[in-house]
């Protein structure tokens, strides 16, 4: 059985399975008991994170608020079901309102740019109508500030613990990855690259993310773990656009094989579906244009 580990004194992460990897949801006990994510779908809902709150002491019913890093289906694919188990209040970023109450629509949607690249889209996925709406900056249950951190998508947020100074950061910092995706993905690069460099202004003592990145993991403990886990994913940036402006140079224009040459590159495997390095590629591609 799955079971939530401690990182910080009162927030653990749980390991929800997601297609051969894993998708964080973050734990927060106090006054409030609050879950960031839920996981893919309903079954790891059933099967994982009930079960995993029960060895907490907790029933679904025990969780007041029910947040999320961003409306990917493998962060908010259990939110439906939760709902349906709990009286939790569903609070989001106010820019994710469409994308959370309607998440298959936008599952198809940013399959739809590289339809040849892209697997089905995650047709289980059910939207919820939030209690509340959250702006950048604000702060909820008295110590969860929310910071809008665009890149790997318009809608990515962080929760910044401050009672503990812990940055619960769903998939904001992408380093190069998780192990089936190859490269990073982030659909806007200056974005991205301002969002690094807003989270690397402030003091922050731990990190949690929402999968386990390559080459950084998944946790930093300590303020100077924390900074160099934000420093390498602002370097692999530019190491990605070294790497594509010397495959460009050599004659390459294909999209596609730029991806995968990359990937070479940078030591890992091709994935399955390549759309998701097709969207960082893009990005370097378009901002190496704009830089000429």
């Amino acid at each position: 059985m799955l079971l939530f580990k401690e990182i910080v004194t009162g927030i653990k992460l749980l390991e929800s399975p997601f297609g051969g990897l894993w998708s964080g949801i973050a734990l927060i006990k106090g006054k409030e008991n609050i879950l960031i994510d839920s996981g893919a779908s309903a079954e790891v809902v059933n099967e994982c994170l009930v079960p995993a709150l029960q060895a907490e002491g907790l029933e679904p019913a025990n969780i007041d608020i029910l947040l999320n890093t961003h409306c990917h289906g493998d962060h908010v694919g259990g939110h439906y079901r939760f709902h349906q188990l709990s009286n939790a209040k569903i609070a989001t970023w106010r820019g994710s309102l469409d994308k959370m109450r309607d998440p298959l629509k936008y599952n198809k949607l940013i399959r739809a740019t590289f339809p040849e690249f892209s697997p089905p889209a995650s047709t289980g996925l059910r939207g919820v109508e939030p209690d509340r709406l959250i702006d950048d900056g604000e702060i909820i249950a008295g110590r969860l500030r929310l910071l809008h951190t665009p890149g790997h998508d318009d809608d990515t947020v962080c929760w910044f613990d401050e009672e503990t100074k812990t940055l619960i950061c769903g998939d904001t910092l992408q380093a190069n990855g998780t192990a089936l995706q190859g490269v990073g993905f982030y659909q806007d690069l200056p974005g991205y690259r301002a969002s690094l460099r807003r989270l690397m202004s402030m003091k922050i003592n731990h990190l949690i993310a929402g999968h386990d990145y390559v080459p950084c993991g998944s946790v930093a403990v300590g303020a100077e773990k924390v900074q160099a886990y934000l420093e390498k994913c602002l370097y692999l940036t530019a190491l990605y656009d070294k790497f594509i402006a010397e495959i460009m140079a050599h004659g390459e224009r294909r999209p596609a094989k730029i991806a995968r040459l990359l990937i070479e590159r940078m030591g890992e495997q091709a994935p399955k579906y390549l759309f998701l390095a097709l969207y960082t590629v893009t990005e370097h591609i378009k901002a190496g244009i704009n830089a000429q």
